[in-house]
């Protein structure tokens, strides 16, 4: 090894945290059987989301912009991905490629 000391001191310190963690609560305090869930949040519609949605034959990316779905994109577990775009008759559309608009700018040139 090139730092034998800086392992050890790496090694050491992943050792401490753990029993960290596995130390006891203080006294009169409980941990949660479930995670604690705050229903008041809603995240800011200002700014774009995206929803996943695991599945077994599927993964479903839902883009949204000011709460509304504008893509949803569709990666099959077999098969290449697809995009599903709002149609201008209503319904949505089955494309290859993203119509979302990403921004580029360019930070740096040399």
């Amino acid at each position: 090894m090139r730092f034998p000391c800086l392992s050890a001191m790496t090694l050491a310190l992943f050792s401490l945290t753990a029993l960290a963690q596995e130390a006891d609560l203080p006294t009169g305090v409980e941990a949660p059987e479930e995670p604690v869930v705050v229903p008041e949040y809603q995240p800011d519609l200002a700014e774009p989301q995206v929803v996943i949605r695991g599945g077994e034959d599927e993964v479903i990316y839902e883009y949204r912009v000011n709460g509304e779905i504008v893509e949803i994109k569709v990666v099959p577990a077999i098969g290449p991905a697809y995009y599903l775009v709002p149609a201008d008759s209503g319904g949505w559309q089955r494309t290859r490629e993203s119509r979302t608009r990403v921004p580029s700018w360019v930070i740096f040139r040399w």
